[in-house]
């Protein structure tokens, strides 16, 4: 029998509860995931501390909202089946989040001093969002939040010694927040 290792796996969402008579489930799902889920023939699901794989229906995987879906496994075709599934958590393995991380690695960037062309320094980076590839960076900016599309286009210079990401943001942008 194999054993799967449950450190080479991380949680994504979780199952809700059942949608309809045929053993469909609703599942909430952490934001920017949505991509993998629908490349994948089955998911993990937790269940009494291990992770068992559930294999999806053909074309069974639809998305009701970005971090919402709803999806059937084979085998389980009533609402009765499904039950006891639900408030289980679902799995990724990390070779997934790995795929993500070395096409979107920006969370290094936590913590640098924004610099805008224009305001000069903005504040420092507090948060960073990725919403399926556009990264948005949060920067704390006279006790404002202010959101930033990450983008080639805006980077005029990033000085990691300094800790520093120097930007040329739109006209505009930065005021919104300020209003």
């Amino acid at each position: 029998m194999l054993l799967i290792n449950k450190l080479e796996f991380f949680p994504v969402g979780t199952i809700i509860k059942p949608h309809g008579l045929r053993g469909d489930m609703i599942l909430e799902i952490e934001d920017g995931y949505e991509d993998y889920l629908t490349e994948q023939e089955y998911l993990m699901v937790e269940i009494e501390g291990g992770l068992v794989p559930f294999f999806i229906s053909d074309e069974s995987l639809n998305f009701r909202t970005p971090t919402s879906l709803s999806v059937a496994f084979d085998d389980y075709d009533s609402a009765e089946k499904v039950r006891p599934l639900c408030g289980c958590k679902i799995y990724l393995h990390k070779e997934v989040n790995q795929e993500e991380n070395d096409s979107n690695d920006f969370k290094e960037l936590l913590e640098y001093t924004v610099f805008d062309k224009e305001k000069g320094k903005l504040g420092k980076i507090i948060h960073i969002d990725n919403y399926s590839g556009n990264v948005v960076l949060t920067v704390n900016h006279l006790d404002h939040e202010v959101l930033i599309p990450l983008s080639e286009n805006l980077v005029t210079r990033i000085m990691d010694d300094k800790r520093e990401l120097h930007l040329d943001c739109p006209e505009g942008l930065i005021d919104l927040y300020l209003e």
